[in-house]
């Protein structure tokens, strides 16, 4: 993994990998490409700017043209693909978004490592790379009462966003079968942590609570989710993409399943304490 393309590197989850990345990789040299939509802040990697093996780039997962320059001119071995809309209310009211970034975008990054890496375009071994797909556990729709989801859970999508990105997984895994593209795709649950854009719950409640809005729970609040802190799903990604076997997918989780009132009633309460009232 010497020269690794990772999409969406500004968001919350891409910024917190580029960090760890630059820790653990050594020598690697990471190219960003991100399109700085409004969940992208390149302050999220500020402190990282002036590192040599960083660079970033301004642009379109699903301009062609731009994604084959980024492979031919920094021979890219590795692809790290986070880039994606990604909330479930935006997709509903705005869907189109949805589909062309996380379906075209997708396609896009997969044909030019096809040609790239298979073709025999870049000089590269064919084979030697590998393409690290990072997708989402609402790929699955609801879970029961009991139980997990797991690898062989059947895909049921629910909404536009999960329908995009359940779309995209296929895709990826048909270029593993089809091509023998080196291919492995993530699973997560949800995120929180560092850098996290404040329309996701745990961020929102926080500011909320804090300016004396209303605090914002669907229902009655007992819809369960399985919470994960960023770094340490990024520690998984990095896992896998040095481990994982080609063509598999990984779910990963934090084992920390609370519903939604619960969460929002202990940042409340941290909030009272850290604030001095009773």
């Amino acid at each position: 993994m010497k020269n690794i393309l990772i999409t969406g590197g500004c968001g919350f989850i891409g910024a917190n990998f580029v960090r760890l990345a630059l820790d653990r990789l050594g020598d690697s040299r990471l190219i960003n490409l991100d399109l700085l939509t409004y969940a992208g802040n390149p302050e999220n990697l500020k402190d990282v700017e002036a590192d040599p093996r960083y660079s970033m780039i301004k642009g379109n997962i699903c301009d062609g043209g731009l994604v084959e320059q980024i492979f031919a001119d920094h021979q890219i071995d590795t692809v790290v693909h986070f880039a994606a809309e990604s909330h479930v209310d935006r997709s509903i009211t705005g869907p189109a978004a949805f589909i062309q970034t996380n379906i075209v975008g997708t396609f896009t990054l997969l044909e030019a490592a096809r040609k790239f890496w298979l073709n025999g375009t870049s000089g590269q071994v064919p084979g030697s790379g590998r393409f690290l797909h990072v997708s989402t556990d609402e790929v699955y729709g609801s879970l029961g009462e009991t139980g997990y989801f797991t690898e062989t859970t059947p895909y049921d999508p629910r909404s536009p966003y999960s329908a995009s990105k359940a779309s995209s997984d296929h895709l990826v895994s048909a270029y593993f079968h089809t091509y023998g593209l080196p291919v492995v795709t993530t699973n997560c649950s949800n995120n929180y942590g560092p850098c996290q854009f404040p329309e996701k719950l745990i961020p929102l409640i926080f500011n909320n609570a804090l300016q004396g809005r209303e605090l914002p729970v669907y229902g009655d609040g007992k819809n369960v989710r399985d919470w994960l802190y960023v770094v340490d799903h990024c520690e998984a990604i990095l896992a896998v993409l040095q481990n994982g076997r080609l063509g598999e997918t990984y779910n990963i989780g934090g084992n920390n399943e609370k519903q939604n009132i619960e969460i929002v009633r202990t940042i409340c309460d941290l909030l009272d304490k850290k604030l001095g009232l009773p």
